[in-house]
């Protein structure tokens, strides 16, 4: 989703409880690290910007974000660097997996000769990471800039979107899959197969990140803690054009467990889940900007790019 500030809020209908396998070495780790342990994962503590307990209202304007209404509650979460452990996370537990993805492209503005290369990269990722039968990426990237960038605001960029969020509601997921798959002449029947969309995610800034991504583990998310909220797109000064999208901000609870790969580089792909169709699985894994206290003062500024696609199991 676009950086800005965010969206609107009702109760999210979803499964109250979800099962997952344990994996000890791994939620050991994770339980150490937020307990500050040595035996643990390494840790920072850095500020994750939730939506406000209560609020009814959040909406947000991407193209005229003085509109918007996005009440925020700030706090001081742990989030451990899962590097050490990325071959023990897994996009159908956690919802989160490090791929290593050659990255061929080196400019990202000249977007038409840039899609020839990069969409066929990442489809073949994909199809590898996942083993789905199809995979449509959608047409367009967002490619950001963080705020001490000599090209912050640049034309044809954004900003990290710091707060946290989900791309896709019960009610867009499927939407936004059957956008992606356009005149496809078997979209009617890949739609009442499995699918899921997926949150494509690739540094192209040299090491370290001085704003990385962070995602949430999904095991440590409730149901309850994800709230219906909406973006509206389109031209202010013509708000017949405008429309609104429904998607997720997310409410603070304490055993959240946020992770982050460490020293991602071009040539690594972080996927997480945004959507499934299987109602027997968490389907949509938060996810945030945040600011790496460890990252030190002359740290390259971030720049990233982040798309979305959608896979067909069946």
């Amino acid at each position: 989703m676009a950086a800005g500030r965010p969206w609107g809020v009702i109760a999210v209908r979803a499964p109250a409880s979800y099962c997952y396998d344990r994996v000890p070495d791994v939620e050991d780790a994770l339980a150490d690290g937020a307990r500050g342990g040595a035996a643990g994962l390494r840790t920072v503590q850095a500020e994750i910007n939730y939506l406000e307990t209560g609020v009814t209202d959040s909406i947000w304007y991407a193209a005229d974000s003085w509109r918007s209404h996005m009440p925020l509650n700030p706090q001081i979460m742990p989030i451990q660097d899962v590097r050490s452990v990325r071959d023990q996370m897994s996009l159908d537990r956690e919802g989160v997996h490090l791929a290593d993805a050659h990255c061929a492209v080196k400019d990202f503005l000249d977007r038409e000769a840039a899609a020839e290369v990069f969409i066929p990269e990442l489809e073949e990722v994909v199809r590898g990471v996942t083993g789905a039968k199809k995979v449509v990426v959608g047409p367009m990237w967002v490619h950001r800039h963080s705020d001490r960038s000599e090209r912050f605001g640049e034309a044809g960029t954004t900003y990290p979107g710091r707060y946290a969020h989900v791309d896709y509601s019960d009610l867009s997921g499927p939407i936004a899959a059957r956008q992606m798959l356009g005149d496809d002449p078997d979209a009617d029947r890949l739609m009442q197969g499995h699918f899921a969309i997926y949150n494509l995610w690739k540094a192209i800034s040299e090491p370290p990140l001085d704003t990385p991504l962070a995602v949430c583990d999904a095991t440590s998310v409730a149901a309850e803690d994800l709230m219906i909220s909406y973006v509206v797109l389109g031209p202010p000064q013509d708000p017949a054009k405008e429309f609104k999208l429904q998607t997720n901000m997310v409410q603070h609870n304490p055993r959240h467990r946020w992770v982050y790969f460490s020293g991602m580089n071009r040539d690594e792909l972080l996927m997480f889940r945004g959507y499934d169709s299987d109602t027997a699985r968490f389907r949509r894994v938060p996810h945030t900007a945040f600011d790496d206290p460890s990252s030190g003062p002359d740290a390259p500024p971030r720049e990233s790019i982040d798309i979305r696609c959608v896979a067909f199991f069946d």
